[in-house]
């Protein structure tokens, strides 16, 4: 009310035409005072009432009742499948760039859970994963890591549909890289076959000359 008063001063004293507005002559000062007035009763009531605030709760509880239960759903077990097909792919990757920077066979031997171990091949005789549990490691292969890909990521396990029934296609379950980079006893394309609770899967190729790709199937 007080920032209409020197406006409607300012018309009485000037002697001012009266002012259009949306192309109406307004009728009097009194019309204008008013106008101004209730322009500023608007800007001091800007704010939610308690009805608004009550239908953005509703519809937040609404929008989160249907997300979270479409998330685990659909969207965890994808996540989960293509994190434990990235890990085992980049550990295969792994095995091949310490093979080739150290001059040494290394493999990856996989087993149930699914997990899998990443080792130096000190017996290359075989191409497998010789490890006693009796005391003495003098004959024991080199562990670099073992990974449990069911413990990190739920519900992913190797698909038994694929690899001849454990889901896995190479000998004695292990994949084996010299020192030149290729992939020991494999010929053509040999693979590790994931599969999630939804169906969905991913496997792991590698090849004889040592590449390593991963695929949708």
């Amino acid at each position: 009310m007080a920032a209409c008063i020197p406006l409607l001063f300012l018309y009485n004293s000037c002697k001012l035409p009266l002012p259009w507005i949306h192309g109406t002559k307004i009728a009097s000062y009194a019309s204008v005072m008013r106008s101004l007035c209730a322009s500023e009763t608007i800007k001091g009531n800007i704010g939610f009432t308690m009805v608004e605030l009550v239908v953005v709760v509703v519809i937040l509880t609404l929008v989160i009742g249907i997300g979270i239960p479409t998330y685990h759903l659909t969207i965890k077990p994808t996540a989960h499948l293509n994190g434990a097909a990235r890990q085992l792919h980049s550990d295969i990757q792994l095995a091949r760039l310490r093979a080739v920077s150290h001059n040494v066979r290394c493999g990856v031997v996989l087993s149930a859970g699914p997990s899998y171990t990443l080792f130096v091949d000190n017996n290359p005789a075989n191409s497998q994963y010789d490890y006693t549990d009796d005391g003495d490691d003098t004959n024991d292969e080199e562990v670099i890591k073992t990974f449990n890909l069911g413990n990190e990521y739920l519900a992913v396990q190797f698909d038994t549909s694929q690899g001849g029934g454990d889901g896995i296609s190479f000998a004695n379950n292990t994949v084996i890289m010299t020192p030149r980079g290729v992939a020991a006893d494999v010929v053509g394309d040999e693979g590790i076959f994931l599969v999630n609770e939804k169906g969905e899967g991913r496997r792991i190729i590698v090849n004889g000359v040592g590449g390593v790709r991963l695929e949708k199937y």
